[in-house]
């Protein structure tokens, strides 16, 4: 990630990224949709709005010896999806108490992963495990750490289990929380292009499930993404034990 926001702020991002895409638009879901935006119009929002910075910190934050070392769910997983849940939050108009959770969540949100695999519980497990690894003064307020761990439980399970996830936590702000848990879901979800079947020509994502507006205008600005870190290999963080799936 960090590889790609030097070039663009250098101007050397220059490549086509656009073949995954439209090798994968033969998912009849897609046909569906209309506007898209593209990774570069994507960026230049950040830069506009003067996030470049922010996004490069947050990368930095990451805590990598939690996370989970893995062929699909580490490292680079992580990037992306924190990348998807900044740029979905910031146009909420959330204060910075709630954009720190949703950055938290996006960060650690696997770090319970034992394995690959459709996996409902890990969500849970993260859960357990976060209030260990975040350190923000935020989460002194046990409010805003179980507002973390709800969602971070909810992202591996069905939308169904919310307001069970909600009085186990103690969630008072119905409202918010379901915001919370949508742009998790949604980021992790956009990061679905990485994976594809019927010999590579179809994406696993449907963006039918995504549940806000603006998520449906990522697909081909996260196909990009992805397609950015096959073709750099070399100098993403997970290179030494991540494979990628395309």
């Amino acid at each position: 990630m960090k590889h790609l926001l030097n070039l663009f702020l250098n101007g050397n991002l220059e490549e086509s990224l656009i073949d995954d895409y439209q090798e994968k638009t033969g998912n009849i879901q897609y046909m569906e949709l209309q506007e898209q935006y593209s990774l570069q119009k994507v960026l230049v929002w950040f830069q506009e709005h003067g996030q470049i910075e922010r996004i490069l910190g947050e990368i930095d934050m990451i805590k990598e010896k939690y996370l989970y070392t893995s062929f699909s769910h580490g490292i680079n997983h992580n990037e992306r999806v924190l990348f998807w849940a900044y740029f979905l939050v910031l146009h909420t108009g959330l204060d910075q108490t709630s954009i720190r959770i949703v950055l938290d969540g996006a960060k650690y949100h696997d770090i319970g992963r034992r394995n690959d695999l459709l996996d409902p519980k890990h969500g849970a497990r993260s859960a357990d495990m976060i209030g260990t690894v975040v350190d923000d003064p935020i989460y002194q307020d046990p409010k805003n750490l179980n507002l973390l761990k709800g969602i971070v439980e909810l992202h591996s399970q069905s939308d169904k289990n919310a307001s069970k996830i909600m009085k186990k936590y103690k969630i008072e702000n119905e409202e918010l929380f379901d915001l919370l848990f949508r742009i998790l879901k949604d980021a992790d979800a956009l990061d679905r292009v990485r994976l594809t079947y019927m010999k590579k020509r179809f994406s696993a994502l449907n963006p039918n499930y995504l549940r806000i507006p603006d998520s449906k205008k990522l697909l081909k600005a996260a196909h990009s993404l992805n397609e950015f870190y096959e073709k750099h290999k070399e100098v993403t963080k997970g290179k030494s034990y991540e494979k990628f799936v395309y």
